[in-house]
């Protein structure tokens, strides 16, 4: 069973729980297209383009999906567009060919990932981790302490 921490640790002057109400649950993982990595050979991680990616955790979203500037950056290929709708309305979005890797967890989110418009909406976190994600594992979510894990079993 693996288990990641995404919550936030209460230091003097912050309490853990601001930490969580203010950025939310944040996994970091590492993004990137490795062209030779497959899920039958999923013992290795994919190698990333990028890493230490913070990610926020979003049970709001359906899918994971990625910062459309970085995939830019990282130079991912765009395998199609699709209609996406967030809290500014329908947009279409490109889907690009990825792999979101989560070190903590030895678990890598492969294939077609829509590409947001995250850091251009002054979102710190570059990837939201959707239910498709969660539904694999555990959340444990403490909002009176800040503490957020992951588990799977």
């Amino acid at each position: 069973m693996a288990e990641a921490y995404c919550g936030f640790n209460s230091t003097p002057g912050s309490p853990g729980v601001d930490l969580l109400v203010a950025y939310g649950p944040t996994l970091l993982v590492d993004i990137g297209f490795d062209a030779t990595w497959s899920e039958a050979n999923s013992l290795n991680a994919p190698n990333p383009s990028i890493t230490q990616v913070a990610a926020l955790v979003d049970t709001g979203a359906t899918e994971c999906c990625i910062d459309d500037l970085l995939a830019v950056q990282l130079n991912l290929p765009i395998i199609d567009k699709i209609p996406v709708s967030g809290s500014n309305g329908q947009h279409e979005a490109n889907v690009y060919l990825a792999q979101i890797h989560i070190p903590s967890l030895g678990f890598t989110v492969y294939g077609a990932i829509a590409g947001l418009h995250l850091a251009a909406g002054g979102q710190p976190h570059k990837a939201l981790i959707g239910r498709t994600f969660l539904s694999r594992f555990t959340m444990i979510y403490e909002g009176k302490t800040g503490t957020v894990i992951l588990k799977s079993e």
